[in-house]
């Protein structure tokens, strides 16, 4: 059964265009940034991101949910509307979903519900401006990558995360081919691309972190005694 929300994802990372380069890119980066992720509780939704690991990470047990069928998973669920109580989790992985689904925007809302405060949340997903892009136009590739209106930019990504109250604590972005991913060139490129030339950047992978900063109350405004108070000048006669 698929969900009425999203179109048909892959079911393994082998499906898409250069996936398992893809994959072994993204974990690399997992790897480097599970290590500061700590709770009981993590999230993954649908295959993509079941084929993805956070072990390095401090996060005590993981549920794998799908949107449709795949092997492995333990619970089937809509990402618009979460089988979880509010705050109930402690990070979510949402590999490529936002790129197959008809409504992210909601999948964002209710991820900031189910997470708890200071909870992670990491995307990854297709730059339409870049050659993942301009692949997912192309007749003879098209059918390996997200419809190209259903990808979103990473700044757009960024926009939306921090009105739901999200904070963005890393990115990184990477080709579609290891030659984008030799040590020199690839500092440069993260250093370089995301602004200046983010045709580059085909996929990207954002760590973000919900917030809830405590409303400053504003002292209650008192009047000045009359004495104090201005007033229009007047001139003896």
């Amino acid at each position: 059964m698929k969900s009425a929300s999203t179109d048909a994802a892959p079911a393994a990372w082998s499906r898409l265009l250069r996936g398992r380069h893809l994959a072994e890119q993204l974990q690399q980066r997992l790897d480097e940034w599970a290590p500061s992720l700590f709770g009981f509780t993590l999230l993954k939704v649908d295959a993509l991101s079941a084929a993805l690991s956070l072990e390095q990470s401090r996060l005590l047990h993981s549920v794998l949910m799908g949107q449709s069928g795949f092997e492995g998973m333990e619970l089937q669920g809509d990402a618009t509307a979460m089988p979880f109580a509010p705050g109930s989790l402690d990070a979510c992985l949402l590999a490529n979903v936002l790129d197959y689904s008809k409504h992210p925007h909601a999948i964002l809302r209710e991820t900031e519900v189910v997470l708890r405060d200071d909870g992670w949340l990491i995307i990854t997903g297709f730059n339409p401006y870049s050659s993942a892009g301009l692949a997912s136009l192309l007749p003879g590739l098209g059918h390996r990558l997200p419809p190209w209106q259903r990808m979103l930019a990473p700044g757009r990504l960024e926009d939306w995360l921090k009105l739901l109250g999200f904070e963005v604590i890393k990115q990184d972005d990477m080709g579609l081919t290891g030659w984008f991913d030799f040590p020199r060139l690839g500092r440069w490129r993260r250093r370089f691309c995301p602004r200046y030339c983010p045709s580059l950047a085909a996929v990207y992978i954002i760590m973000a972190r919900k917030r809830r900063y405590p409303l400053t109350p504003i002292r209650q405004f008192k009047p000045l005694p009359s004495a104090l108070q201005p007033g229009m000048a007047c001139q003896r006669e």
